[in-house]
């Protein structure tokens, strides 16, 4: 009797905090070209408890081509791609807005991923998420077509990469008044500190080596 009378209230424990969770939505579903350099698929975890609570999240049931990069950004987190674990806290009737990412590599095809988020105090799975991504094939031979420049993550924390642009010598970082605050030599696929500034908008540009700007994206910084 006992026993059961445990195990009762620890299954109406678990439906109870599994309750305050609402992912929305439960599926989300985005098509791109495979020239694009980064692709996300979008989501939000809802929480209506009342005391903070510390969530495992992870990635899991992955699909697609092998070439696929896949990162995650939370909240005002993006994680570094190949990593697929990690911890997060959310507050009381709060919102943790998902966003799911693949980088293509310029490989079409189709893929999804579930991302779990788990109750560290009761190991009990409260949502899940599910992101399903569909290549439309374009030709490539059309300049116009390509994105160069592409800058991921956006927003970003510590460090931005910049897609392949050929000629590309530098990449320059403004502020919104103007003002130059950072310079990189340009580097395929390389990343660029920026944990020393503050966060803000900025625009990126990427220019060759007469100083002809190639591409120009704006880019977001967040704080940890």
């Amino acid at each position: 009797m006992k026993k059961s009378l445990l195990l009762s209230t620890f299954l109406l424990t678990a439906a109870v905090v599994f309750a305050q969770f609402n992912m929305q939505p439960p599926t989300s579903s985005v098509s791109f070209q495979e020239v694009d350099f980064d692709v996300h698929a979008d989501s939000r975890l809802i929480y209506n408890g009342s005391v903070p609570v510390v969530l495992r999240w992870e990635i899991v049931n992955v699909s697609g081509p092998k070439e696929w990069g896949i990162y995650t950004c939370l909240g005002l987190a993006c994680y570094s791609p190949g990593q697929y674990v990690g911890l997060q806290t959310i507050q009381p009737n709060d919102e943790l807005i998902i966003q799911a990412h693949i980088l293509p590599q310029t490989v079409c095809g189709t893929g999804s991923y579930d991302i779990t988020f788990t109750d560290t105090t009761t190991n009990q799975v409260v949502a899940t998420g599910t992101f399903n991504f569909q290549c439309q094939s374009v030709s490539t031979s059309n300049p116009a077509s390509a994105k160069p420049g592409a800058i991921f993550p956006n927003p970003a924390i510590t460090w931005f990469s910049v897609g392949d642009t050929p000629g590309a010598h530098r990449v320059e970082m403004f502020n919104i008044i103007g003002k130059q605050v950072a310079q990189f030599p340009y580097q395929p696929s390389g990343r660029y500190d920026i944990a020393q500034l503050p966060g803000g908008m900025y625009l990126i540009r990427v220019v060759d080596q007469q100083g002809r700007v190639l591409s120009s994206k704006r880019m977001s910084k967040n704080t940890p």
